[in-house]
């Protein structure tokens, strides 16, 4: 019974929910996991909506507990993406295993079964991104993509003027026409761009230092673990308002 009842809280957002709201764009902040089973997982939402090509989209944030194995699946509707906040996760999939710590991602495709555990000493917390598009789910793309796990210790760092960048991946999805995730360094005093736009929804998640998002007229503040949500064709532009570089996660999908 316990494994049915964590399994229903960690999939709880995603089956309550008709005609959401779309997801405003700003900044959201981490929020401590508070619901659920403390000795497996514990969750909060931070944000939750639809969005310009998703009927579904939600962030969350989570506290691997545990040691053991716990079971989990995707909805055959479903995209999840983990991004590892802290500490070190261990995630199975089929016969493969990984242990891999912050910045590290799993992209898992719909109906996926997959195990999850914290794998290290300290507290283990991560992102949960879960998303469902508006159109039908591409069966091309549903039989040929496979889940997969990227280790931030893996992904090159390639260095430029203004800093550097490691690229993720970019690919078709089952629920994506296009989804693509790279990590950009910004040196001191930097702006990434001027204001632009772009069809593509997009989401900017901070993981080193101080940065300011300008979001169409609105300027937003945010450091370590805090995001901005940029919805279709929103005027946006980052910069480095810190001491010394910044680093962030940008993906966008459509």
């Amino acid at each position: 019974m316990k494994i049915i009842s964590i399994l229903f809280i960690f999939f709880l957002p995603a089956v309550c929910f008709s005609q959401l709201p779309v997801v405003a764009s700003k900044k959201y902040s981490w929020v401590t996991p508070t619901a659920g089973d403390q000795k497996k997982i514990m969750t909060s939402i931070i944000f939750e909506g639809s969005a310009h090509d998703m009927a579904f989209l939600q962030m969350s944030a989570n506290a691997i507990t545990s040691d053991k194995n716990t079971s989990l699946q995707v909805p055959d509707n479903e995209e999840h993406l983990i991004l590892v906040k802290s500490g070190t996760i261990g995630i199975g999939i089929k016969d493969r295993k990984w242990s891999v710590g912050g910045g590290s991602i799993a992209l898992l495709m719909p109906g996926e079964m997959y195990n999850i555990q914290n794998a290290g000493k300290d507290s283990c917390t991560c992102y949960l991104m879960k998303y469902r598009s508006k159109s039908p789910v591409n069966r091309t793309a549903a039989e040929n993509e496979n889940s997969f796990v990227k280790d931030w210790n893996e992904i090159a760092f390639k260095p430029h003027d203004r800093g550097g960048i490691r690229n993720f991946f970019e690919k078709t999805t089952p629920m994506s026409k296009r989804f693509e995730m790279h990590v950009t360094t910004l040196k001191e005093g930097i702006k990434s761009h001027e204001p632009h736009t772009h069809r593509a929804e997009e989401i900017v998640l901070v993981i080193e230092n101080n940065t300011e998002m300008q979001i169409g007229d609105q300027f937003y503040k945010g450091g370590t673990g805090d995001i901005y949500y940029l919805g279709s064709n929103m005027p946006h532009a980052i910069q480095n308002v810190g001491t010394g570089t910044c680093t962030y996660f940008a993906f966008q999908f459509e």
